[in-house]
């Protein structure tokens, strides 16, 4: 399940061009843990495109909805390294997520929930 996160992601409010996502805990299978894969770095790269960093690794994604009068921030990860997801920041900076693959033959569904804060820009 930690493989699975470590490309999830938490996005930014719209002025922001960097941004750092701490994830409090992910749920899986049943369960919820603390998330120990370190912070996640979102970089806006321009055209509705994103970065998502984690572990040495940069996953692309793109803005799906930007809801400036008190709404969130949307962005789509599309299929990648075997997986895909949906990253939402509200905001007062909170941050939730989505992330679905398929593992030994199974469909796996994780979520995760945390907060962001900007870093630049």
């Amino acid at each position: 399940m930690k493989a699975l996160l470590v490309l999830m992601a938490c996005l930014p409010t719209a002025a922001l061009a960097d941004i750092e996502c701490t994830i409090a805990r992910q749920c899986g299978g049943g369960t919820c843990e603390a998330f120990t894969g370190g912070p996640m770095l979102l970089h806006d790269a321009g055209d509705g495109a994103w970065e998502v960093s984690l572990g040495g690794q940069i996953y692309q994604g793109y803005l799906a909805a930007d809801v400036p009068e008190g709404g969130e921030l949307a962005i789509m990860i599309p299929p990648q390294a075997g997986m895909s997801g949906l990253v939402s920041v509200f905001p007062a900076g909170e941050a939730a997520f989505t992330a679905h693959a398929l593992g030994n033959g199974e469909v796996i569904a994780i979520t995760g929930a945390g907060t962001c804060s900007g870093v630049g820009g």
